[in-house]
């Protein structure tokens, strides 16, 4: 089952929007009562806030993008040998280092 900041990705992407803009005008929750993650606050400006129906539209199509997005150690890996090399980082290299 994806995680459901995985689902608001694509359903952002499918609105047109930028997730990595819009990853922080909304907040997800757990009150580790049982019943998993929610969605708590929704900031998106010209996007309404999926529904549960809406979000779970998007399972599969998140399911593939989590077995396949590399692990942070991997990320980190690559950065560090490119940095090394002189190389440019993607972003999600990038993403990985803290200063």
């Amino acid at each position: 089952m994806a995680k459901l900041n995985s689902k608001i990705k694509f359903y952002l992407e499918d609105k047109g929007k930028d997730f990595s803009v819009e990853q922080f005008n909304y907040r997800i929750l757990n009150n580790q009562d049982g019943n998993g993650s929610f969605l708590h606050k929704w900031y998106v400006d010209g996007v309404d806030e999926p529904t549960n129906e809406q979000l779970a539209a998007f399972e599969s199509q998140a399911d593939d993008w989590e077995a396949n997005a590399p692990s942070s150690a991997d990320l980190r890996a690559s950065a560090k040998a490119k940095l090394i090399a002189g190389e440019p980082l993607t972003e999600e290299e990038a993403d990985t280092i803290v200063i």
